[in-house]
């Protein structure tokens, strides 16, 4: 069984690297995942020194993610109607630009944080157009029927990522400062944007759409998703976990520094801990392969992950707290594994851009709670608003299961 197991994965995702194209999207996705891991701990560490705020580290993940909440849908429109290629390439350089900027202002001594503030905007605005072609672009490259095996696959070198670069980062602004950390930022950056370029797609199937506007485009992209109810689902699932989950990572640089004395490279390394685990769940969804009930995957997910939090709050020893970091990083990328891979087999390829930007739209929602989490973090206490989190997150979850218990069977 074991040896059936591997020669599947190993025969499945050999055959999906044959595709040229996507062999190029995967290597631009992971290092711009490098980036990203690196990023967190910088842009939060670079935050928590300057200011020893838990509420201005919230404020700084408030600023970097609100454009997603206002942009998802037009950006979803928007690569539904164009070149998802030539939007990848645009929308990286601007991000490219952002962390060269950092880059030189903390060389001439000129980074204040309202200026942080205003950078990591831009470079939300960025993401926020570049997320849904990135995504959609998926089936066009492998074909519906390898869409599953192709997100998990992508989603195991994205957590891969989530395992090194936290440490790197983590050691380089210990041992370097922070301009070494968002030099090698940026000098990654320039690697993504040479994989974007050397994607080679057709023109997109969508290009009759171009006679329609924008707003009816919109309209449309709504109603379809209006009548697809696992998909709502998927979508209130998303809110809820990005709204309650995501934000706790803004705690994080206070549990590291305050309750367990262990500074920049252990806030690294606590990142790392649940990449650890984020790389764990796609693996086993990759040696999977097609399975049923993925409704019940995406809940059991999204409890045990809230569980988790609630696990973080109280618990008071650092090898206790490694072990449930990797185990809140392998609930949460399974979750999200899953929730991808069925909302772009769920519905039609001229859909995928607007159905992927409603999906984001939810991660417009993680400035909120970043910003709870960040307030309440210093009014009640890191535990007490982990616990808070984690609670809501469960018992949320199991409402909606007996309001619509046949998502267990969604598959």
């Amino acid at each position: 069984m074991k040896r059936d197991l591997e020669s599947n994965f190993t025969k499945s995702n050999i055959e999906i690297l044959r595709e040229g194209p996507f062999k190029f999207l995967l290597i631009g996705v992971t290092s711009h995942a490098f980036t990203l891991w690196m990023e967190i701990v910088a842009r939060n560490w670079l935050i928590w020194e300057m200011t020893g705020s838990i509420a201005a580290v919230g404020l700084v993940n408030f600023w970097r993610t609100i454009p997603v909440l206002f942009l998802a849908i037009p950006a979803g429109v928007i690569a539904d109607r164009f070149d998802r290629r030539a939007i990848l390439i645009i929308t990286q350089i601007g991000i490219l630009l952002v962390y060269g900027s950092i880059v030189f202002l903390l060389i001439m001594d000129l980074l204040s944080l309202m200026v942080v503030y205003g950078l990591f905007f831009l470079r939300g605005v960025m993401i926020a157009f570049n997320q849904p072609p990135r995504q959609a672009l998926i089936p066009t490259l492998v074909g519906k029927e390898s869409v599953s095996q192709a997100v998990a696959l992508q989603q195991l070198l994205f957590n891969g990522t989530r395992i090194i670069s936290p440490i790197l980062a983590g050691f380089l602004f210990a041992t370097a400062g922070s301009i070494a950390v968002f030099a090698v930022i940026t000098g990654i950056e320039m690697v993504v944007i040479l994989a974007w370029i050397s994607i080679k797609v057709p023109p997109s199937k969508i290009v009759r759409k171009i006679k329609i506007s924008v707003l009816e485009s919109t309209i449309e992209g709504l109603k379809y998703v209006k009548g697809q109810r696992v998909v709502l689902l998927l979508l209130l699932y998303g809110f809820i976990s990005l709204l309650l989950l995501q934000p706790f990572i803004v705690i994080l640089p206070s549990l590291a520094g305050e309750r367990f004395n262990i500074g920049p490279e252990g806030f690294g390394a606590f990142v790392s801990m649940m990449g650890i685990g984020s790389l764990i769940g796609p693996l086993i969804l990759t040696l999977m392969g097609d399975f049923k009930a993925k409704g019940a995957m995406v809940s059991v997910s999204m409890c045990f992950s809230g569980f988790g939090l609630i696990a973080l709050g109280l618990s008071p020893f650092l090898v206790l707290t490694m072990g449930i970091l990797i185990i809140i990083g392998l609930f949460d990328s399974t979750q999200r594994t899953v929730t991808n891979g069925l909302l772009l087999t769920l519905t039609d390829p001229e859909y995928h851009g607007r159905v992927i930007s409603l999906y984001l739209l939810d991660r417009g929602f993680v400035p909120l709670g970043s910003l709870f989490a960040g307030y309440a973090a210093e009014s009640i206490g890191a535990p007490f608003a982990l616990i808070i989190m984690g609670g809501t997150l469960s018992v949320g979850v199991l409402i909606l299961l007996m309001l619509q218990p046949n998502f267990l069977k969604a598959r």
